[in-house]
């Protein structure tokens, strides 16, 4: 069991899931800025090893860790809108541009290589464009002759 930081008023799961609640709502108004977790737990009013103690009672995770999960959620999403933009700029523009490769960790969190992914997202949209512009269903059919 873990021991309660003693200037940590929201000990109880209930407040702790608060407290994360508000911490994802900064990463979310923050994650393309650098974040020290010190930042984030003055924002909220409470300590870092507050803020740590919150994420591991509810989340059993750190602070850390799920800010990284929400710039890579949020990279997922960019590629998936975006994908003819420059990977080191969806990178970038996610909060992920420091980080020591995030080519890795995509693929850890999501169980795919990011380069495929962006093939797969590419081939995608040429498939929605191209179905956009050729409506009927006889036009996606190759003809026999």
């Amino acid at each position: 069991m873990r021991v309660i930081p003693a200037n940590c008023f929201v000990a109880s799961p209930a407040r702790s899931r608060l407290v994360v609640g508000q911490a994802l709502s900064y990463f979310a108004s923050h994650f393309q800025d650098p974040i020290q977790m010190q930042s984030v737990a003055t924002a909220l009013g409470i300590s870092e090893g507050c803020l740590d103690f919150c994420f591991d009672q509810s989340r059993g995770m750190t602070p850390f860790e799920a800010l990284q999960h929400h710039r890579l959620n949020q990279l997922f999403q960019s590629i998936t809108d975006h994908p003819r933009q420059p990977l080191r700029l969806a990178i970038s523009r996610c909060g992920l541009g420091q980080t020591v490769n995030p080519l890795a960790l995509f693929e850890e969190t999501f169980g795919i290589a990011m380069p495929l992914f962006v093939l797969t997202c590419r081939r995608a949209a040429e498939d929605r464009e191209f179905r956009r512009l050729h409506p009927g269903r006889g036009e996606l059919v190759l003809s026999s002759r």
